[in-house]
């Protein structure tokens, strides 16, 4: 994430949070699909790649759309917008860890914890975890769009 944290910011006041997001988003989804297939055959240097795959992905999407939630703002609604983006991100933290673990513990009950059945497990809880990325496509359409206000020759500058 801290690779990808100064060019994001840039690129985002540049060109606007919805075209940073979504390539960010599929970077993420990217760097988190290997992890359907991963097994304990899998090389360390492999998981160490892919993880610094998604880690830029996700850098890529979280800075832009926390700083898009104060665009259009007046100066005394930054207090509020700052306390309810915290209370949005620490809440939807908490659903999406509870949620993934519950995936991951449902698809071990009755099944013999293995090295196998945890694998499988846990590939199921990266399944659902891409798909939330998908869907997290659609609201990334309502961000910031400042290639819209653009003339053509700086649209492709940028």
């Amino acid at each position: 994430m801290l690779v990808s944290r100064s060019l994001i910011g840039q690129m985002t006041d540049r060109i606007g949070a919805r075209w940073v997001v979504i390539p960010s988003i599929a970077l993420t989804l990217m760097g988190t699909l290997p992890f359907l297939f991963f097994d304990n055959g899998t090389a360390a240097w492999m998981v160490w790649c892919v993880l610094v795959i998604r880690g830029i992905g996700v850098g890529g999407f979280t800075i832009p759309v926390m700083s898009d939630a104060y665009v259009g703002l007046k100066k005394p609604q930054i207090p509020q917008a700052s306390i309810a983006t915290r209370i949005i991100q620490n809440v939807g933290a908490a659903f999406g860890t509870a949620l993934l673990a519950t995936v991951v513990t449902d698809a071990l009950i009755g099944e013999i914890p293995t090295l196998a059945t945890m694998t499988s497990a846990y590939h199921a809880g990266f399944a659902v975890s891409c798909i939330f990325m998908v869907v997290g496509i659609l609201p990334a359409l309502f961000l910031t769009n400042k290639l819209k206000k653009m003339p053509a020759v700086e649209v492709q500058q940028a």
